[in-house]
């Protein structure tokens, strides 16, 4: 033993223990055991500070660990000394999008497009954290790029919709969300961007549309913090107001009081409009259902 270790040089010692402990990291990351993995790496870059890959996944485990913050420490030193390293630029991408917010993470994932513009995913990721960040034009530069590289996704092809209808291109953006509709069910996510369909259809005097809208938002599976009630009144609402069908508008607002929307300044808007015909008998049938907002 003595005549082996006398044989290796220091930097040596350091690069074979930096690697060693580097696999141990490995083997307790694999095993979800992330405070090991953590303190592991952490060792392998004391013999070893130059093993970037140590860092990427000592990072990955702080992460684990619930600490973005320390993650996001590591990684952005990393990715200034190696800015062609697209590993650490996706994963400090996404880290920063998942846990500071999509705007925050925009202008990594214009970077990144600029490296893999024919990266589906990319592109994507791009698009949806310009959009938060209310970056229209760059958006929806990025989602049309996804869709041309064949992108189907629900989230995708609503945030496209979205960012048509805004510029007015309402018969194309229905038809992303047409296109989005026949993607498999199941996604709570669409309850958003199709209240915001909705709404737009309603600002754009398309009204019959706006309803029909309305209908798709509340036929998606129920999930927590979804404004049901307030999809349900205006549902309600374009019913009495501009469709003029009295029994399921009736109908729309009871489910929103059952939904808990209390919105007063809401429920007495509407029931001060003008455009309202059917005024006494409305404050009397919901009266009569215990409805008194």
């Amino acid at each position: 033993m003595f005549l082996v270790s006398s044989c290796i040089t220091a930097p040596d010692t350091g690069k074979v223990l930096g690697d060693e402990y580097y696999n141990l990291g490995n083997a307790w990351f694999d095993l979800k055991k992330y405070d090991q993995a953590a303190r592991a790496y952490q060792i392998a870059l004391t013999w070893n500070p130059l093993l970037k890959i140590a860092t990427l996944n000592l990072a990955r485990s702080k992460a684990e660990l619930g600490d973005p913050a320390a993650a996001l420490q590591l990684l952005e030193p990393l990715q200034t000394s190696d800015p062609d390293n697209l590993i650490v630029a996706q994963y400090r991408a996404w880290l920063t999008a998942k846990h500071l917010g999509l705007a925050a993470a925009a202008d990594l994932y214009v970077d990144l497009v600029l490296k893999l513009p024919g990266d589906a995913g990319t592109q994507l990721n791009a698009g949806l954290c310009l959009k938060a960040a209310d970056r229209p034009d760059e958006a929806l530069k990025a989602l049309e790029a996804w869709k041309g590289l064949d992108g189907k996704s629900w989230v995708g092809l609503s945030a496209l919709a979205e960012l048509l209808q805004q510029t007015g291109s309402f018969r194309t953006a229905e038809a992303w969300y047409d296109a989005a509709q026949a993607l498999p069910v199941g996604d709570t996510g669409r309850f958003a961007p199709l209240s915001s369909w909705a709404k737009a259809l309603e600002d754009a005097e398309l009204y019959g549309d706006a309803v029909k809208a309305w209908e798709e938002t509340l036929a998606v599976p129920e999930a927590p913090d979804q404004p049901r009630g307030e999809a349900h009144f205006q549902r309600g609402k374009l019913l009495l107001l501009k469709i003029e069908d009295y029994e399921p508008g009736l109908e729309a607002l009871l489910s929103a009081w059952k939904a808990d929307f209390k919105d007063t300044e809401a429920w007495d808007a509407l029931r001060n409009d003008p455009a309202l015909k059917y005024a006494v008998k409305l404050e009397a049938d919901l009266k009569l259902a215990g409805v008194e907002p």
